[in-house]
């Protein structure tokens, strides 16, 4: 995979109090050929975490630098962050955890409905597992999940209620 060279930026803040970087347009033209917006990126030779590029309504785009990678890399609005980028080619575009693809394999039907959701749909249900930090409440969750999309229950904004 060809990484795109390291490049600083200046960690900025929306009024809502999202955090985020905003890569220049060639960098997310290389790597949004064929319609892709996925991509891994690598904060201060650090983290990796999967993401977008995002359009900004000013023009541009912007990845999300989420308050949790905020806090490992004990970084804030103003912070100075080194970042690389690469094309994301995983399956999901996304962390699967193991306990979540287990519960799939025993599960054929759910399985197959899981895999007929929108790549969208799918991200936002395995980013609900990777929520949780024990094993047991992984379980607990995927177990849930399964149970909800058998019943015709898909949203990852509705499936836990």
């Amino acid at each position: 995979m060809n990484d795109i060279p390291n490049n600083t930026f200046v960690l900025k803040k929306f009024d809502s109090g999202m955090h985020y970087i905003m890569p220049d347009p060639k960098t997310v033209s290389d790597l949004t050929k064929n319609n892709n917006k996925r991509v891994i990126c690598r904060l201060n030779d650090t983290l990796e975490f999967h993401c977008a590029f995002m359009p900004k309504k000013e023009g541009g785009h912007y990845i999300n630098i989420g308050s949790t990678i905020c806090k490992k890399l004990h970084i804030k609005e103003g912070s100075l962050v080194s970042a690389t980028f690469k094309k994301d080619t995983t399956e999901y575009q996304f962390d699967m955890p193991e306990v979540f693809t287990e519960v799939l394999n025993t599960d054929h039907e759910a399985k197959n409905i899981f895999h007929a959701l929108s790549e969208g749909n799918q991200r936002g249900l395995i980013y609900l597992v990777n929520q949780v930090k024990s094993v047991d409440k992984k379980i607990e969750r995927s177990l849930k999940i399964v149970e909800k999309i058998k019943m015709g229950v898909t949203s990852p904004k509705t499936i836990l209620k």
